[in-house]
């Protein structure tokens, strides 16, 4: 939906509502009343869902019900708030109401709104039902102070406006948190749609390349076994010659392989694995392939992280970074750090090297893209697709001359 057809379908009816409730306000002073009520049922039922919303949030973010009560102490005409749990039990309430909450068993079996009265005057209430993420269930039961509405009987004239003003700063808040939710899922279907057309970029990149691979391959294999009987045949000064020409041969082939490696889908063999002893191996491996004394190689966590996760295909991952970070780096550190927050890990692969330019910087996980002269773009695209495999992403900062940040984010970290 586009900004002019939102303003449309959602401001301007709420403005036609205010004008026809002032309209129909001015005839009759028990029409305002019966109105204002009817809306006032309306914004408590709807301040219900919001709070019943926020307070799944704060539930699952780890909040006790009374510290969460306490975000809305003093909050407007909400007189009273309690938190009850699945058997409508009180598991924590704030009160204005001479001290206490009035909540009997009988409430707890009401299903339409009612009011009681008070020293205040009248207290509009509602018992509402919400849930966490996790499927408990939960109810809030709320108290709202009718007291504006009933002074606006006495003086109408004065309370008119202000019920008015109300009613726009209420439509306001809720056209823009619609205008808000509505952009917010424009946003996300485009990254969907993106999404499935790069999948689908890649499946036909995929495709064409097994096809190629597969009959440049063969060629290759008879190019290969020529070469091996000419050494045999050839006089033994030539023969380093065709040695050359074989390996340069070879030298075709794996590369073929490793672009048909890249493109082909992951399947994913997980178990336990320890986060210290997959960075280890990638070091290992790494310092067998390349040898960089120069280079100071360091890992850190506060406690031991541990993943459920594909071993083999992670240490290639890391592998991957390693190499790219120590490639980058004439001298200086290459550091892997890791941390846990809700189960979430977060892994850093930090490098003190040469760091890459703003404009390459959103290329970098692209496949066949790189920034050497000998790469060939596998590895970061390679180390994206494996993350990726595991539900996770990887983000890469980098600033010229001061070296690059790769961050990876894991679910389903845990400690042992």
């Amino acid at each position: 939906m586009k900004r002019k057809d939102l303003l449309l379908f959602f401001l301007l009816p709420f403005i036609g509502i205010l004008v026809i409730i002032l309209f129909f306000s001015t005839l009759s002073r028990g029409y305002v009343q019966k109105k204002a009520e009817d809306l006032v049922r309306e914004q408590l039922t709807a301040t219900a869902e919001i709070l019943g919303v926020n307070m799944a949030y704060f539930l699952e973010e780890g909040y006790s019900p009374q510290d969460i009560l306490k975000l809305y102490e003093g909050e407007g005409n909400i007189y009273y708030l309690a938190i009850l749990d699945e058997n409508k039990a009180i598991l924590a309430w704030s009160s204005r109401y001479e001290g206490y909450l009035p909540y009997s068993s009988e409430d707890a079996e009401r299903t339409a709104p009612w009011t009681i009265a008070s020293p205040v005057g009248r207290i509009f209430n509602r018992l509402s039902s919400f849930s966490g993420k996790d499927g408990t269930a939960y109810s809030l039961y709320l108290g709202y102070s009718l007291k504006n509405l009933e002074d606006m009987t006495a003086r109408s004239g004065r309370n008119l406006l202000i019920i008015f003003a109300f009613l726009a700063a209420v439509g306001t808040v809720f056209f823009f948190g619609l205008y808000e939710l509505q952009k917010s899922y424009l946003a996300k279907a485009k990254e969907a749609e993106d999404a499935r057309r790069e999948k689908e970029r890649f499946r036909e990149i995929s495709a064409f390349t097994s096809a190629v691979a597969h009959e440049i391959k063969n060629p290759l294999n008879s190019l290969s076994l020529l070469c091996e009987l000419l050494r045999k045949k050839v006089p033994a000064d030539t023969e380093p010659e065709v040695m050359e020409g074989q390996s340069e041969v070879q030298k075709i082939a794996r590369i073929i392989d490793r672009f048909s490696d890249a493109l082909r889908p992951l399947r994913l063999n997980k178990e336990k694995v320890a986060l210290r002893e997959v960075v280890t191996e990638a070091w290992a491996a790494l310092a067998r392939e390349i040898h960089r004394p120069s280079i100071t190689f360091g890992y850190a966590e506060s406690r031991p992280v541990h993943l459920s996760a594909d071993k083999t295909l992670l240490t290639q991952c890391l592998f991957n970074l390693l190499r790219n970070a120590s490639e980058a780096t004439e001298q200086g550190s290459v550091s892997v750090t890791a941390e846990m927050r809700r189960k979430k890990v977060t892994v850093k692969v930090i490098d003190s090297g040469e760091g890459v330019s703003p404009d390459r910087l959103p290329r970098l996980f692209d496949p066949f893209f790189t920034t050497k002269d000998k790469g060939m773009g596998i590895g970061l695209y390679l180390a994206r697709k494996i993350v990726e495999a595991h539900g996770g992403r990887i983000e890469a900062e980098s600033r010229v001359g001061q070296g690059t940040v790769f961050t990876l984010h894991f679910p389903g970290g845990y400690h042992e």
